[in-house]
């Protein structure tokens, strides 16, 4: 029995000690091979990027932000792994493109890539990267050969088995091909810009910049899918082409934000068209110019203003905003520079025909259009007696001249009128109007006094407020703005302000003035 005993207890120390062995007991550690952080080298294209800031979305830093790194002045970035951040995407967003010296407000993407198993450790972040992540399964080798890239460019790609993160365009491409890639990125651009400008009912954006990324791009990879986008052995895109992905990207915009008083106005597509179809013109024209010229070679042609071509980009490139507003015929300076103990005169017996205000939409290339919500909070002040009305507008449809005054402003049918008021036997009051007014000014600004003569109520209450009034009267008015489609210019230093007026409610820029009744 005992000789049994110790036979079974010399298997079990065996099994025991082999299972040690197997796990790295008895020696004190582990056997698992420790992590080697990795450095890795990137580049950002538009053109070059300077300064632009490249996340990596899966990384987090230990406050809970993006691990982030910045490009230099050519573009480049180096980042080294982590355990924790080894496989991720990348978004680069920001910095100046340095052949047009202009600030780069697109998105640059990068799929989901292992950067830890790069074999040469480097990486290009550029449009066709942010094509192929937000072209889904379409298939990459057709929307490239569609996007027009040449035979030459086509075969590197098909060698690399479009792996589209070791292509350079500005190293590897072309001056044609790179400038059919900088169009395209530009297209992206102005959809984008002109996506985020878009305002739901109460101030809020109606597409944050992911989704007008992904609207952007989507709409391009979709009409690569099955067509052309360029003439033929041009940088010159294609008319039919261009307005196809513009409607595209609206409709689709239109069904997201699904909500009939934030409708994006087909004007936008118009001044898209345009820009970039002078833009494309403007880089076809340079690529002719030279034979063999490439890609490097245009870049710095742009950078030297070569033949106004920089200037010109410039020019194109810019979106339609909201430059300047006038109140009561008072410059914006004027305006913000007044107050209690600096009013601005106006004549009693004039302040109904000077209640108007005047907006410039800046950077039009054609007639554009806007839906305006517009709100006005009148104070009275005479010693320590106060009366107020206040007035909200929830549509006002406005045509801008080419130079950006207003042309044409109508409430139309069916819009919201609000009204609340201190003053005595008035009731706080909304009404639906029963047809158009147009509320248009020969000088160019919208008239209030257009709205208040056509309604029996509004013009009761405002004749009731300005029956209170007196000469050395103080009085304080403060315009609420919120366009729809396009931004209000944030150089222009307005402040951001809550509506609230019986119900009516948004967030807009506004501006308070102070006047003194003579």
């Amino acid at each position: 029995m005992m000789k049994h005993k110790s036979l079974k207890f010399s298997v079990l120390s065996i099994a025991l000690t082999s299972l040690l062995t197997a796990c790295g007991g008895g020696s004190g550690g582990s056997t698992e091979t420790p992590f080697t952080p990795k450095t890795v080298s990137g580049t950002a294209v538009d053109f070059y990027l300077s300064g632009a800031t490249v996340q990596f979305d899966n990384c987090k830093n230990t406050d809970g932000s993006f691990v982030t790194v910045q490009t230099n002045a050519t573009g480049k970035f180096s980042f080294e792994t982590t355990a924790s951040c080894q496989n991720s995407p990348l978004t680069i967003t920001g910095g100046i493109d340095i052949a047009t010296g202009l600030n780069f407000t697109g998105t640059l993407k990068l799929k989901a890539t292992d950067l830890q198993a790069l074999g040469s450790g480097k990486v290009v972040v550029s449009p066709l990267t942010t094509l192929q992540a937000y072209a889904g399964s379409a298939d990459i080798p057709t929307l490239l050969s569609n996007l027009g890239l040449s035979p030459e460019t086509l075969s590197k790609l098909q060698t690399s088995n479009y792996d589209l993160s070791t292509f350079d365009p500005v190293t590897d491409a072309s001056a044609k091909d790179m400038a059919t890639i900088f169009v395209i990125q530009q297209l992206a651009n102005q959809i984008e810009d002109s996506l985020q400008a878009v305002n739901n009912a109460d101030g809020t954006p109606a597409l944050d910049v992911s989704k007008a990324t992904e609207i952007a791009f989507g709409a391009l990879a979709k009409h690569l899918e099955t067509n052309t986008l360029f003439t033929a052995g041009t940088a010159q895109i294609s008319p039919a082409a261009l307005t196809t992905i513009l409607n595209t990207a609206v409709a689709n915009a239109n069904t997201i934000i699904n909500d009939p008083e934030t409708e994006i106005d087909n004007s936008v597509i118009t001044q898209v068209n345009s820009n970039i179809t002078t833009v494309s013109n403007l880089m076809n024209a340079v690529v002719i110019s030279g034979a063999n010229l490439t890609a490097e070679e245009l870049q710095t042609k742009l950078q030297n203003n070569e033949g106004n071509i920089q200037d010109n980009l410039q020019e194109q490139l810019k979106t339609p905003v909201y430059s300047g507003l006038e109140l009561a015929s008072y410059t914006l300076d004027q305006l913000k520079n007044s107050s209690s103990a600096n009013p601005l005169n106006i004549g009693l017996s004039q302040l109904t025909n000077n209640l108007s205000v005047a907006f410039k939409l800046e950077n039009a290339k054609t007639e554009l259009k806007d839906t305006i919500k517009l709100a006005f909070k009148l104070n009275g002040t005479r010693g320590t007696k106060q009366e107020s009305l206040n007035v909200t507008v929830n549509n006002i449809l406005t045509t801008f001249n080419v130079d950006g005054s207003i042309k044409l402003a109508t409430i139309p049918q069916g819009a919201v009128v609000t009204i609340t008021s201190t003053l005595n036997n008035t009731n706080n009051a909304t009404f639906t109007l029963d047809n158009n007014i147009d509320v248009s000014a020969s000088n160019g600004a919208i008239s209030l006094q257009a709205l208040i003569d056509s309604n029996a109520t509004l013009k009761g209450y405002y004749n009731q407020f300005y029956g209170q009034l007196a000469t050395n009267d103080a009085v304080t008015a403060t315009a609420f703005v919120l366009p729809i489609t396009y931004v209000v210019d944030s150089s222009l230093g307005l402040s951001s302000a809550t509506v609230d007026f019986n119900g009516e409610s948004f967030i807009g820029p506004s501006v308070t003035a102070y006047f003194k009744l003579n």
